[in-house]
């Protein structure tokens, strides 16, 4: 039923808004004009003075769509000609009627107000005054000034309707182009991240082993190792960094950084096997909570800062094992990374291989996340980092 109501009121309006139905219009106001005072028994017939004013009060209406006001200022005159001439009140009536209708509809809220207040108790009062006799009654004008102020408030109510589907297709309109922006986003961030994901883990991989492969160099023949080997290590930094760069400018200025690659505890143990394969042994333990509970964003952040406290341990501590230990305790995750094998000689404090920035790097990627991140010696002869990050991740 609702789409049939629909249908029939857009039928309605294409309909109405023909030009030629305001020529009927015209046409038929020209005959009542002429039928109205024979019908009420006020002239035997049309006179050439009668049908010339008849014809020259109904022309107008052709142009009322158009021009509503206008055509409301030009006719009302003329129909206050006719009634002391002819006395058409019936007719009078219906066309000022249909004209304040128009300029309801067609026209400002403010026209309509003010047509409304004037129009309507002014074609009463001209009709009762012009009436042969005075034979309008009371009971006949204020049916008179009714039916002008209801077809006022016709036209107003279809202007307001009118107005209330252009909004609703306008708000349509804009829906359909927000949502279009919001898939050829979400497409544009899916296509980044899935590139960062194949390629930055590859980028990583070949970080780690190129400084795998540099420490078992140094350890099997105590010598140091090829300079290719940390240049290729360090271009692979770069490159990474080059990445996450460029993929960045296909984000909106608006949507969040990508995050990606996603770190969760299946990334941890191939970032330890692949540190493994170096001869570090890693014992791993995470919390049974831990992929429960860790939002994706302190996820990651535990990633890396776990990433770059192994390579500073393949890279400048002699230790031959390390522990890595990840926790939920309520609403934080905390992580340890520990090695107890003392740092080798002449190695600057503070630098690793997987971000540059060392201890400052992953300090860094815990506060950007609301946590803590503190790294040193364990008080013995080995080295651990200590983070906490608060589940919310939340930037304190």
């Amino acid at each position: 039923m609702r789409v049939v109501g629909q249908v029939a009121r857009a039928g309605w309006r294409a309909v109405s808004r023909v030009p030629d139905i305001d020529s009927a219009l015209a046409l038929l106001a020209f005959v009542a004009l002429l039928v109205d005072p024979v019908l009420q028994h006020r002239s035997s017939g049309p006179s050439v003075p009668v049908v010339v004013l008849s014809a020259a009060t109904a022309l107008p209406l052709t142009a009322r769509r158009r021009h509503p006001v206008p055509v409301l200022c030009l006719v009302l005159p003329l129909l206050l000609i006719c009634l002391p001439v002819f006395h058409p009140n019936w007719t009078t009536v219906a066309i000022v009627m249909v004209l304040v209708f128009t300029v309801g509809a067609d026209g400002g809220r403010l026209s309509s107000l003010v047509v409304g207040g004037v129009m309507a108790p002014v074609v009463a009062v001209a009709v009762l005054l012009t009436s042969r006799d005075h034979d309008v009654g009371g009971v006949e004008f204020v049916a008179y000034l009714a039916l002008v102020l209801g077809a006022l408030a016709a036209g107003e109510a279809v202007r307001a309707r009118r107005a209330l589907d252009r909004e609703v297709s306008e708000e349509a309109a804009r829906e359909l182009v927000a949502q279009s922006q919001q898939r050829m986003s979400a497409e544009r961030l899916r296509l980044a991240n899935e590139v960062h994901d194949i390629v930055g883990h590859a980028l990583v991989a070949i970080q780690v082993q190129a400084t795998a492969a540099a420490h078992v160099a140094r350890r099997t023949s105590g010598a140091v190792p090829p300079q290719s080997m940390t240049d290729i290590a360090a271009t692979a930094t770069e490159a990474l960094d080059d990445l996450r760069a460029t993929l960045g400018t296909l984000r909106a200025p608006e949507e969040p950084a990508p995050l990606h690659p996603a770190a969760d505890v299946t990334d941890l143990r191939q970032l330890v096997r692949g540190v493994e394969a170096a001869g570090l042994v890693v014992d791993l333990q995470v919390s049974s909570a831990v992929p429960r509970t860790v939002p994706t964003a302190v996820a990651h952040a535990g990633y890396r800062i776990v990433q770059e406290g192994l390579t500073n341990v393949l890279r400048h501590s002699s230790a031959r094992s390390a522990c890595v230990r990840i926790a939920v305790e309520g609403a934080h995750m905390t992580l340890g990374i520990a090695d107890a094998g003392p740092q080798r000689a002449g190695t600057p404090t503070g630098t690793t291989a997987g971000s540059g920035r060392g201890i400052q790097g992953m300090t860094d990627r815990a506060a950007a996340v609301g946590g803590v991140c503190r790294a040193g010696p364990d008080g013995e002869d080995g080295w651990q980092v200590q983070a906490r990050i608060p589940l919310a991740g939340a930037p304190r």
